[in-house]
């Protein structure tokens, strides 16, 4: 197998092990962050009642599963009753229907095992729903607590009327009536009335609901009662009473009490809709005495729970267990892999030279806990010192390392005295921001002044200018937290990062500068090619540019190019070759 085919296979392995890594570490996170998250509760229902008559029949509603909601387990205990679970139309609640066949005490007791879901805070899409004529009608006609074609409930209508407000704007005008301008009332069973709420101002619970599913229908938008359970704890709970209004092709929940509007928390759970309560007696004379308890409790954390703060040696991948002061510095480490990325492209791709092959990237690093202020004058004291320091010491012919000593000395010494003035001035940079460029600029420094030497100021300046250029892209992305925090969660997404390098590794093309560099070769070429005559002018040009007819060569054409790429053209012009 060739190099190339080689290469191909190596990064179509790299990119389906990055895919499964980063889809199974997400999975894992998904069920870890439910397991924890997620919480389980025990609603139970308490129902004891006399029955006076033989067949008598009572319908208990029953909790139902929502966006937010799920239910684990149910469990009813009738004894001597005749159970059957049935689903009432047009409000789809489920109902337990216990009939007794003979006179006497009885008691019925259900419990469900409730999940309230992580994500359940998320506002889901309504489901869109077709409301016949005759449901519509249902659901805007007077009954006994609500009192729609009463003359007090259309003199108070008159207040939320408008030729120019929309229908939410009504509905939301009722609404801020119902929960604002209407006291708390007093009293066992004070505010229960509708009319008794217009005339008072003072509403209790339920109070408010039929008095604003009161307004509702009699402004003609269809309203119901739906009563249900708010998940919390509470040995003896009490059922909950809101109001959903029909608008839009939706059934949008209102609750004017605890002030939730056109969504409910997703702690609210729904038993009976279409009514406000939970346990529907038959309408015999007398009336069949019965009571009710209901409780919520949270169950304890699952087994999985509990294990999950359990050592592991799995946990070694998880690089977010880590203590948090120590994220900063990790997510930055995993950053420069991208900065090493975006120095390869400039270099193989678009032909920028650089001192040095990761220093853009290095140097970059070095600044980002730099401010701006900080930043500066770190690099202004840097550079001067060590330019001028540097050029003192040449005429001592002294050997490389003690040379790079004393430039790293002097600059030391005024950047202390740089950051006493900064102090003195009320502007004290951190340790960080001062301590970490020192190092690699002194080496680019030496680097700079080497290359002078060797190849000339020219090309020295213009390495030490794409150097500051790539270094600036690098800044960017090292400064990007949030892909900092996706790879401190998903490290194997450098499985990617090492696929690019093997494409970038294995181009052999034309670099972008050297379409510019060689555009007189390509005319030349073209002018042969249609049968003109290239001069002798025109030939010394090429020649000059470090062309030859097989191809470009000079600046970068045989960097990087593998053992199997063929021949690279001829040696490139003294002083046009290095990086």
């Amino acid at each position: 197998m060739s190099s190339r085919n080689l290469s191909n296979l190596t990064v179509v392995v790299l990119v389906l092990l990055g895919l499964v890594a980063t889809q199974t570490r997400r999975a894992s996170r998904q069920e870890a962050d439910a397991t924890l998250y997620n919480s389980d509760w025990r609603l139970t229902y308490s129902v004891d009642f006399q029955v006076l008559k033989p067949g008598t029949e009572v319908r208990i509603a029953l909790p139902a599963d929502t966006a937010s909601v799920q239910k684990l387990n149910e469990e009813i205990l009738a004894p001597l009753l005749t159970e059957e679970i049935r689903l009432r139309t047009p409000s789809n609640t489920r109902e337990l229907l216990a009939t007794a066949g003979q006179t006497g005490d009885y008691e019925v007791t259900a419990q469900f095992d409730l999940r309230l879901l992580a994500d359940g805070s998320v506002q889901r899409r309504m489901p869109v729903v077709k409301l016949p004529l005759d449901t519509r009608q249902r659901y805007l006609r007077a009954e006994e607590t609500l009192p729609v074609s009463d003359p007090k409930v259309q003199s108070l209508l008159q207040r939320f009327r408008s030729e120019t407000a929309t229908d939410r704007e009504k509905i939301h005008r009722i609404y801020s009536y119902c929960l604002n301008d209407l006291q708390e009332a007093r009293g066992e069973g004070a505010g229960d009335d509708v009319l008794e709420v217009i005339n008072r101002g003072q509403a209790s619970p339920i109070g408010r609901a039929r008095t604003y599913a009161t307004l509702c229908r009699a402004s003609r938008f269809p309203a119901r009662l739906v009563t249900g359970f708010r998940l919390e704890q509470r040995l003896r709970g009490k059922p909950h009473t809101w109001v959903e209004v029909f608008l839009g092709n939706h059934w949008i929940p209102f609750d004017p009490y605890n002030g939730h509007a056109w969504a409910m928390p997703p702690s609210y759970v729904p038993a009976r809709i279409d009514g406000e309560s939970i346990v529907n007696p038959p309408g015999d004379d007398p009336p069949m005495p019965y009571s009710t308890e209901f409780s919520m409790v949270r169950l304890p954390p699952r087994k999985s729970v509990l294990q999950s703060d359990a050592e592991h040696p799995s946990q070694v991948l998880n690089l977010t267990r880590l203590p948090v002061e120590m994220h900063e510095i990790m997510s930055l480490l995993l950053l420069l892999p991208f900065g090493a990325l975006i120095v390869s492209f400039c270099r193989n791709v678009v032909g920028i030279q650089t001192f040095g092959v990761f220093s853009p990237a290095l140097l970059a690093m070095s600044f980002i806990y730099a401010e701006w202020v900080t930043g500066i004058m770190v690099l202004a004291v840097v550079l001067v010192t060590g330019i001028l320091g540097r050029s003192l010491l040449e005429h001592l012919r002294l050997l490389m390392v003690p040379r790079l000593s004393i430039v790293l000395t002097a600059i030391i010494l005024f950047v202390v005295f740089g950051v006493s003035a900064l102090d003195y001035l009320n502007v004290t940079p951190s340790a960080k921001a001062v301590l970490l460029p020192l190092v690699i600029l002194t080496v680019m420094i030496e680097r700079f002044y080497v290359t002078i030497a060797e190849d000339g100021l020219p090309f020295a300046v213009r390495l030490a200018a794409g150097t500051l250029l790539v270094s600036s892209f690098c800044y960017l992305m090292l400064r990007w937290d949030e892909v900092g925090r996706i790879v401190l969660d998903y490290p194997e997404l450098h499985l990617f990062t090492i696929a690019a390098f093997v494409l970038i590794g294995r181009y052999t093309g034309y670099r972008l500068t050297e379409l510019w560099r060689f555009s007189s070769f390509v005319e030349n070429s073209v002018a042969v090619a249609g049968g003109a005559p290239a001069s002798a002018a025109h030939e010394g040009d090429a020649v000059e540019s470090g062309v030859s007819a097989g191809g470009p060569t000079g600046e970068g054409a045989a960097e990087d190019r593998g053992p199997d790429d063929g021949p690279t053209g001829p040696t490139p012009p003294e002083g046009e070759g290095r990086s």
